[in-house]
């Protein structure tokens, strides 16, 4: 590592101390970085492109530095955890439930590690994919899946008569889960996928989708196509394909509370839990997301009984 390397590495591990960061994940960490560079460009430039830090270099440089010192210490933390996930904690039996084949569940998780790893390569891979991975380290998907089985509503109605789901709740749970981690898949194709996306929802055409789903089989092989078509849909808005998987509806629900959440927030008194002031304001907005506004009926009510 060469002097400038070191300089901008402690720079951002000082930045990356700060007790404001605390509770947050790493890539929600990593986003709070990027603005704070930005918001601070014009007080920061003239310190760091002094002597005593980077010499010689604009702000643009400067930046870039910085940025790549950045993702370099947060992928020291952040491919470990996702390796875990991808290859520990999901169990993929369920993929046997979906069609009649045998995957050996490590190989189906080396596979899907070395897509995600090479994913998140993609700066605007690591945007989208920061609410998927906040919620995978949350434990909010048990939580409310618990509730779902237990309720038997429309959310279980939708996966298991709809979707044809035939799996119990800890089977559905891994489905889940590996829909969240693969979720930024759509940017497989990356040359369409940024011009594709709409800026506000992160979502992408239909269309689109299918393409990709279509060019992620030679990619992800032991996943079935039933599988690989939940994923891509759910980047896709509800409004556009009213035949979108249950558990791509509520994935991208999930995905979608992930960017705002924060587990360490006060609360203050009289005021609604965080998880059902999130869900009230997705109800309100929901045509605007996409969302299947009945799953979001469900789950706030599941938050309010429960106080999350």
């Amino acid at each position: 590592m060469n002097n400038e390397s070191q300089k901008a590495q402690a720079f951002v591990t000082r930045l990356l101390q700060n007790p404001a960061l605390h509770g947050f994940s790493m890539l929600q960490q990593e986003e709070q970085i990027i603005q704070f560079l930005h918001a601070n460009a014009a007080q920061l430039a003239p310190t760091l492109s002094s002597n005593q830090f980077f010499p010689g270099k604009n702000w643009s440089q400067i930046f870039s530095l910085l940025i790549d010192n950045l993702y370099e210490v947060i992928n020291a933390k952040l491919l470990p955890e996702v390796r875990q996930l991808a290859t520990e904690k999901i169990d993929y039996t369920f993929i046997q439930l979906i069609q009649q084949h045998h995957a050996e569940s490590g190989q189906v998780g080396q596979q899907v590690y070395a897509l995600v790893e090479k994913l998140l390569a993609k700066p605007e891979v690591r945007r989208a994919y920061t609410g998927a991975y906040t919620i995978l380290k949350s434990g909010i998907v048990d939580r409310y899946l618990d509730e779902i089985f237990l309720r038997k509503t429309y959310i279980h109605f939708e996966m298991t008569k709809v979707q044809r789901l035939r799996m119990g709740r800890d089977e559905i749970k891994n489905f889940v889960d590996l829909n969240l981690l693969l979720k930024p898949e759509v940017f497989y194709v990356s040359s369409g996928a940024r011009s594709q996306q709409d800026r506000a929802t992160g979502m992408v055409q239909n269309q689109f989708a299918e393409k990709v789903a279509e060019a992620l089989k030679r990619e992800l092989k032991l996943l079935p196509e039933p599988v690989l078509k939940s994923i891509v849909h759910a980047s896709v808005s509800f409004n556009d394909n009213r035949f979108i998987e249950a558990t791509a509806r509520l994935t991208a629900i999930f995905a979608a509370r992930g960017q705002a959440y924060h587990p360490n927030v006060k609360v203050d008194r009289g005021a609604d839990s965080p998880d059902k002031s999130w869900l009230s304001t997705a109800r309100r907005n929901y045509k605007f997301y996409g969302f299947d506004v009945k799953m979001l009926d469900e789950l706030y009510k599941i938050a309010a009984e429960n106080i999350w």
